[in-house]
């Protein structure tokens, strides 16, 4: 008899809680085989890499192997590269080959939208993964180096320069982050901190877009506390990758441009022939299946889901892993004959740090700020850990999370 093979690309949020789920509800079902593909052998939490690029956290803090996870688990792992799906043939491309599925779960996450602004993929830093974060943190020490053993003033400015584009909740998160590794790094190499800017550049009228006017005024009054500068309704339309150029027709001098500025679709999604919607994300049905093929679902930042309003909802990970639990009981449900269960979004918080043990969110409807935000954040990433690795997991990275 053939097995079931059941494909899940991508080990993000999303698809590694997919696996996970799956493994589980399928115990008893031998004739099911589930392969995880992931290029990387590791899962990142990305929702802490701002710390990793301001040095508050290491790599080892913020990223889990995933022989670990996968450890006593019936779920098969290839570290490989997904080059083409073909959907009518039901096969993935990879790197190390072609692979064959009966059902298949798209978690292939999202990518840099840089908008057609020239220069911002050649020139600016993202921070997307661990090897950005490192990066960056690398390259603003190489900036200071640079600037100490420089006499030119319009050379240690532009050295000593920092901008983020984009004020949502990465740019808003990475800027407190950087003031304080900033300050740090100065003292450190004995020079004047008053030497150095660091600026935020927002497009929109505010920062952090949709979330709550006294939250978005409390992370407000964190930035500037930071002496962090605030250019707000300020398009970037150039970098060159010693000057941005603004809307307005001004300009600032600088080597560093950290964009993080919005995120589209996987780039290989969006030419795959399935139909996208807004920013290249997945239209699917409300079981998270494809409408265009039976048996493929999307979960995760590829996929395009919509709030009761009909507009659709940011991607998060807090909705990968909600997504990811009703994508893997559909699976399971399919093969056991039993109905699918629809998906409905249930954003019960949410939080966005401001540096240090500071952060502004809310929960069940309340705003909450400080520390009880930050604990309050914390501990999501805790409860996140213990799901996909228990309570050994959990207590592991106990204090890299909180110290």
């Amino acid at each position: 008899m053939n097995n079931t093979r059941i494909v899940i690309l991508g080990a993000g949020y999303g698809g590694l809680y997919t696996a996970l789920k799956l493994e589980s509800l399928l115990k008893d079902r031998q004739d099911c085989e589930i392969l995880l593909i992931d290029k990387n052998d590791y899962h990142q939490l990305k929702t802490e890499l701002h710390e990793v690029a301001a040095g508050r956290k290491t790599s080892e803090a913020v990223t889990i192997p995933l022989r670990i996870l996968l450890e006593n688990k019936r779920i098969d792992l290839l570290c490989a590269e997904v080059t083409q799906i073909d959907f009518a043939q039901k096969n993935v491309m990879t790197t190390r080959g072609k692979i064959d599925y009966d059902r298949l779960v798209i978690a292939l996450g999202s990518e840099t939208e840089f908008f057609g602004i020239p220069g911002l993929r050649t020139h600016a830093f993202m921070l997307t993964s661990l090897k950005d974060a490192q990066h960056i943190q690398s390259h603003i020490q190489k900036m200071f180096m640079l600037a100490k053993n420089e006499r030119d003033e319009n050379v240690r400015q532009t050295a000593l320069t920092f901008i983020i584009g984009g004020g949502g909740f990465t740019g808003t998160e990475l800027a407190t982050e950087l003031a304080d590794y900033i300050h740090k790094i100065a003292k450190e190499t004995n020079m004047d901190e008053e030497e150095t800017s660091l600026i935020v550049v927002e497009a929109a009228d505010t920062i952090l877009p949709g979330f709550d006017v006294k939250l978005v005024n409390r992370a407000v009054h964190a930035l500037e506390s930071k002496s962090i500068r605030l250019m707000l309704k300020t398009p970037i339309v150039a970098f060159d990758g010693n000057t941005i150029h603004l809307k307005n027709n001004r300009k600032i001098q600088t080597n560093t441009l950290i964009w993080t500025g919005g995120v589209q679709c996987n780039a290989l999604l969006v030419k795959s022939g399935l139909k996208c919607g807004p920013r290249g994300r997945i239209i699917v049905n409300p079981f998270l299946e494809s409408v265009d093929y039976e048996g493929v679902y999307v979960v995760g930042d590829a996929s395009l889901t919509l709030d009761p309003s009909g507009r659709p909802l940011a991607p998060t990970a807090q909705l990968a892993l909600q997504q990811a639990e009703i994508a893997a009981f559909n699976i399971y449900a399919e093969l056991r004959g039993k109905p699918r269960d629809i998906f409905i979004p249930k954003i019960v918080g949410q939080f966005v740090s401001l540096g240090g043990r500071d952060a502004a969110g809310w929960v069940w409807k309340f705003n909450v700020f400080g520390l009880l935000a930050w604990l309050f954040k914390r501990f999501s990433v805790l409860r996140y850990l213990y799901h996909i690795g228990g309570l050994r997991l959990m207590t592991s990275k106990l204090s890299q999370l909180f110290f």
